[in-house]
């Protein structure tokens, strides 16, 4: 049994070398909040997914919304600027890609 988990503790740890995870708090595009909608309509993990994949990520684990007063759409680079926006107010992404420090 001892042996079944310490295998299984190196395992997870040597998976987990290779991931990557970061916060962005308050995420912007072009010198806006990222919106929390994509222009097709679809509104939160699509619109997350999608900064994630634009920082060079795989997805988004955890995201939070919060109303603006002005927000940039990031699959079309539309802004909304009527006071009514959904901006994110924190996304949480991940990649399994050992190589993420070349990307940035």
């Amino acid at each position: 049994m001892r042996v079944l988990i310490a295998v299984l503790a190196f395992a997870t740890t040597t998976t987990l070398a290779h991931a990557e995870v970061r916060n962005f708090f308050s995420p912007e595009v072009k010198g806006a909040r990222v919106d929390a909608c994509l222009s097709d309509g679809a509104c939160g993990k699509p619109a997350a997914d999608a900064f994630c994949k634009a920082e060079g990520y795989d997805h988004a684990m955890i995201f939070q919304r919060e109303n603006a007063a002005s927000t940039r759409i990031i699959d079309s680079g539309q802004a909304c600027s009527d006071g009514s926006c959904t901006a994110f107010r924190q996304v949480k992404c991940f990649t399994s890609k050992s190589d993420l420090a070349s990307l940035q």
